[in-house]
């Protein structure tokens, strides 16, 4: 087994990456529970493509569906993929499951194609996600009453500068692949900030810890749930509230001439999946349909990852274990149901 993307193999090593990190996994270095494996499984010749994108949570699910596959059966292969761009990979069928998408940031064309059919929606994960500003404590000094209203950003953005932003306060986004609206957003509230995007989850991570340790102000766009709750605090910063149409319509929102005016969407977390997965492999398809995560599992892995050093790949092995009464559940009610 291995990691690939679209234009090529992608060779692990087990620490230089959580990618490299998961891989583990598929190349077979730690045990599992036993192989029961399907009679008739696989029903189709092949192997299914579960993407893997690089946020620690989505690497974490995609394994643990890739594992119970496995267990019945099936080959699986992880493939390396942007945000963004994996659900058109659905739709072409050059990927064929994903585990994490979410309502409150849809790419371009995501709606079109799951409404027309080219993409299937397999349910809900079923862990409530929400995506948000937050002040780290010191921001909540520096700005007094910064968890209550917004607008204080323009009285204290003298905080967040620096020598890049100056005069301007920096606000620390997501990776440029996961999406810019707060550009927008930040536009839209005229706000004296600078959008500047992390690397990656995990700088994110690093930034939250640096800034805390130096007793730093910082402002992040961030999402729960996650395990850096359990070392860090937090504070969400209540931007206006959301109202269906003002990502979209100008009129919409207390801006009348832009859009994005307004705090991010309530999240619904949902699982993708190319059609043919349904056609050539119904058991999958009903196991992945089966699949959920709660809040606390997702919160434990990446707090044991991206905050305490630990590794996905051990992480996974142990929650097969500990947790194999649970997965089996969902094996056995789509093998009833098949």
């Amino acid at each position: 087994m291995k990691i690939s993307n679209t234009s090529k193999t992608v060779t692990p090593g087990r620490w230089l990456s959580r990618l490299g990190a998961a891989a583990a996994l598929s190349l077979g270095l730690l045990s599992a529970p036993a192989m029961a494996a399907v009679d008739g499984i696989p029903e189709s010749d092949g192997t299914i493509k579960i993407v893997v994108t690089d946020a620690t949570g989505q690497i974490f699910m995609s394994y643990i569906i890739g594992r119970m596959l496995e267990d019945v059966g099936y080959s699986v292969e992880y493939v390396a993929a942007g945000y963004y761009p994996q659900v058109q990979g659905l739709a072409d069928g050059d990927l064929h499951l994903t585990p994490s998408l979410w309502s409150s940031n849809m790419g371009e064309g995501w709606v079109e194609l799951f409404d027309s059919g080219q993409v299937l929606d397999a349910g809900e994960t079923h862990h409530a996600g929400v995506e948000a500003w937050y002040a780290n404590d010191a921001a909540l000094k520096a700005c007094p009453g910064l968890d209550q209203d917004w607008k204080v950003l323009n009285d204290c953005v003298e905080a967040f500068a620096t020598a890049e932003t100056f005069p301007k306060g920096r606000f620390l986004d997501y990776p440029i692949e996961w999406g810019n609206t707060n550009e927008k957003r930040i536009a839209a509230l005229d706000l004296p900030l600078v959008s500047q995007p992390a690397g990656s989850e995990g700088a994110l991570i690093t930034e939250i810890k640096a800034a805390d340790d130096r007793d730093e102000p910082l402002l992040i766009q961030f999402w729960a749930p996650h395990g850096v709750f359990a070392e860090h605090n937090l504070t969400p910063v209540p931007l206006p509230d959301y109202v269906d149409g003002c990502n979209e319509d100008p009129s919409v929102g207390m801006n009348p001439d832009a859009t994005y005016d307004c705090d991010w969407p309530p999240a619904r977390v949902w699982k993708g999946a190319w059609p043919g997965v349904k056609s050539n492999w119904p058991l999958a398809y009903l196991i992945f349909e089966n699949f959920e995560m709660t809040g606390g599992d997702l919160a434990g892995v990446m707090n044991a990852v991206d905050t305490l050093g630990g590794d996905v790949d051990e992480y996974v092995d142990g929650w097969m274990q500990d947790n194999e009464e649970r997965w089996r559940a969902w094996v056995d009610a789509a093998v009833d149901a098949n």
